[in-house]
């Protein structure tokens, strides 16, 4: 225990003291003391960034794997295996991944959202930005998003990805956030079922 003056105030520091320096000579114990403290306030070593071999299970794709298992960006686990074709990985494969920090808490315009999409009922008519809409571009409407804005889309059942640019207002259905285009729902497999989740990134 050490008693500190600071000012007109008395503060008690307590000292834990580990049992090696309860038993050191009056020698060594500056040196003794130096390390445990060290000891205390060094970082422990994590294994987070230590590369993990990922094996392929059946049901598996990159997207689910990167952001799902690993919270990793699945294009930076095709680089970093030299995927030339991420969307056909094989169960049994095997897969090195270097795990990434814990990212923050996603902003409200990066996450999960319910998509639609709308296609040849408004085709070459004009959009929220005054271009005209064209069913076959990879274009979205988004309710606040600036028009230009470029983003990822991920569509979670398949791992199927597309990048495309909000140009226009919407949508206006209760429980929807995100209306693509033609050509987007397409390229992420969900046209048929009309309405979905997917993952959104600004990029």
């Amino acid at each position: 225990m050490e008693i500190q003056p600071t000012g007109n105030k008395i503060e008690i520091l307590d000292l834990k003291i580990e049992p090696s320096l309860q038993r050191a000579s009056k020698d060594n114990f500056s040196e003794l003391l130096t390390a445990s403290m060290e000891k205390e306030l060094s970082p422990s070593k994590s294994v987070i960034n230590n590369p993990i071999e990922y094996i392929v299970k059946p049901g598996d794709s990159l997207w689910k794997i990167g952001r799902k298992l690993f919270n990793k960006d699945p294009y930076q686990i095709a680089k970093e295996n030299g995927l030339s074709k991420p969307n056909l990985i094989q169960p049994g494969q095997k897969l090195i991944i270097y795990p990434s920090p814990p990212k923050a808490a996603p902003t409200l315009e990066n996450g999960e959202v319910t998509a639609s999409w709308y296609g040849a009922d408004h085709h070459n008519k004009v959009t929220a930005s005054g271009q005209r809409f064209d069913m076959n571009k990879n274009t979205l409407a988004h309710k606040s998003l600036p028009f230009g804005t470029k983003v990822r889309l991920v569509n979670p059942e398949n791992g199927k990805t597309a990048e495309g640019v909000v140009n226009d207002r919407g949508p206006y259905i209760k429980g929807r956030e995100v209306d693509t285009s033609y050509a987007l729902a397409k390229q992420l497999g969900f046209v048929r079922k009309g309405v979905t989740k997917l993952n959104i990134e600004i990029i």
